[in-house]
């Protein structure tokens, strides 16, 4: 068994020999027999293990409350006017709502152009109802009403 070999038995079946298949273990302990580094490997699975089984720390409320303060407190001394990163750079917030806007309204005028120019009578939903495709396996109508 090379190195590589028990290395990635050790991640698939963990430290505990017991996980290992039968077949593997022989080779596994002559591998371990001539190389300092795969015992250091173990060692340190084995304390990951101890790690994992070890019962999990309880949480002090006071020292969570204590840690939201503090990230608060450091949160409120950074200007809010601050800078907001777009593809396009920095920019600052005014900008950036004006892009926005500015996308927003591109896109109603070219739907509105797309749908009068490529409006067909044989694709058109019946007068009332919408036809959304949501999912390639799914097709929902909408009858317009906002219930």
């Amino acid at each position: 068994m090379t190195d590589e070999d028990f290395l990635r038995h050790l991640d698939d079946y963990g430290a505990a020999p017991e996980r290992w298949p039968a077949e593997l273990r022989a080779d596994a302990d002559t591998a371990l027999a001539r190389s300092p580094a795969l015992r250091t490997a173990l060692e340190e699975a084995q304390s990951f293990d101890r790690l994992l089984a070890s019962p999990a720390m309880a949480v002090d409320d006071a020292r969570v409350a204590r840690l939201l303060s503090s990230v608060g407190a450091a949160a409120r001394t950074v200007p809010q006017e601050g800078v907001v990163m777009l593809l396009l750079g920095p920019m600052q917030r005014r900008r950036v709502a004006g892009f926005c806007v500015a996308l927003l309204a591109l896109g109603w005028l070219t739907g509105g152009w797309v749908a009068g120019h490529l409006a067909s009578p044989g694709l058109a939903a019946s007068r009332g109802q919408e036809l959304a495709l949501l999912n390639d396996e799914v097709v929902t109508l909408f009858d317009g009403d906002t219930r």
